[in-house]
């Protein structure tokens, strides 16, 4: 089934789509106005892969500042008999992992926070009138710093992203400064949520499930697997809109070229054809080529990121809070913010000293 991503390909009237394509300009590479997620091929073969082998190389460096990121956050925690896993865990590990993947300065970290839960509003279309001004600030702030921090990098390179996206050719030729802010900002809004997202709903899952906890905590050496299971029962991405590029039928059902088609991640994972007893959580599952990463052309391209962040995060809670306890009357429900399922609370009781091993 071949599709367009392009909003530049969307009817006229779909109004949405097209203020996407606010700030093109005929001739100029839509690299330079729209993040890589929005892009078509040839523009999205020509970014993509260069950018994605300069991430890969940057995450297999990571995981020594994953772990001392993750363990410093508990660390705060650790005395805290009641705590807020979303905001005190779940939300500012990914931004400050992203930020030490990027080469943010220490001392910008905590104006980094602000702008990042800023712009992920960006992706909310029900944000309210406060949000939407957060949202405004932070882009200037952010763009305003990427700004600052390329120039700065051009003249001093360090061992960060920023400097590895800058040195890495495509089809000879560099990226430009506004090539480069849309995939620094692609890496930020592509990381934040989705991490802070399943983790949290797998931790809602797991508290319902005496013994799926206990599974988890005879085998916490085995999280890289298991969480394959959470990324497919669990995953906030509900899915994402495509536009059909030719007259097609596709399973009994005529599709028109231009037509919207919304692909749901969520059907897909839990597709009966695809998985023995869908709907159970099986950690040892065998065949789980679920779909929370997508497929095809547009994969997420930082999916090794996600599942590195995501294994140490959940393997950091059952090493050192094995007997957390959800205090449901806290928790704040699932919100649809049009791409991300997650909950925004989720408070949780534990008791010092239940460590399963020293970490």
């Amino acid at each position: 089934l071949a599709m367009w991503r392009d909003p530049l390909r969307a009817e006229e009237a779909a109004v949405f789509q097209r203020r996407l394509t606010e700030g093109a300009v005929e001739g100029m590479p839509r690299g330079e106005t729209t993040s890589i997620l929005m892009l078509d091929n040839p523009d999205h073969a020509r970014i993509r892969q260069p950018l994605s082998q300069a991430l890969y190389a940057r995450v297999a460096k990571s995981r020594a500042d994953v772990e001392r990121i993750v363990d410093t956050a508990l660390d705060r925690l650790q005395d805290q008999p009641t705590f807020d896993l979303m905001p005190e865990f779940c939300v500012p590990i990914p931004i400050d992992v992203i930020a030490s993947i990027l080469g943010v300065d220490h001392e910008r970290l905590g104006e980094f926070r602000d702008w990042s839960e800023g712009v992920i509003q960006s992706l909310n279309p029900f944000r309210d009138a406060a949000q939407t001004a957060h949202m405004e600030r932070a882009r200037d702030a952010l763009t305003a710093y990427f700004i600052e921090t390329l120039a700065e990098r051009r003249a001093n390179p360090r061992d960060d992203l920023f400097s590895d996206m800058m040195r890495t050719p495509v089809n000879g030729k560099l990226l430009t400064d506004d090539e480069l802010r849309n995939f620094a900002l692609l890496v930020l809004l592509g990381g934040m949520d989705t991490t802070a997202g399943v983790t949290g709903n797998s931790l809602l899952l797991i508290d319902k499930d005496p013994a799926l906890r206990q599974q988890l905590i005879d085998n916490v050496e085995q999280m890289p697997k298991i969480i394959e299971e959470f990324l497919r029962i669990a995953g906030p991405g509900g899915g994402l809109y495509r536009r059909v590029m030719r007259d097609t039928e596709f399973h009994g059902e005529q599709l028109k070229e231009g037509e919207k088609v919304l692909m749901m991640f969520w059907a897909a994972s839990r597709d009966p054809k695809a998985f023995a007893d869908p709907e159970k959580i099986d950690i040892f599952r065998e065949e789980n080529r679920h779909m929370a990463f997508g497929l095809g052309p547009h994969r997420c391209l930082g999916s090794h990121h996600a599942r590195m962040m995501f294994s140490t995060m959940m393997t950091a809670i059952f090493t050192r809070f094995p007997d957390f306890q959800v205090q449901w009357d806290g928790v704040e429900r699932f919100e649809d913010c049009g791409s991300v399922y997650a909950v925004r609370h989720l408070p949780v009781t534990f008791t010092p000293g239940t460590r399963l091993t020293p970490h």
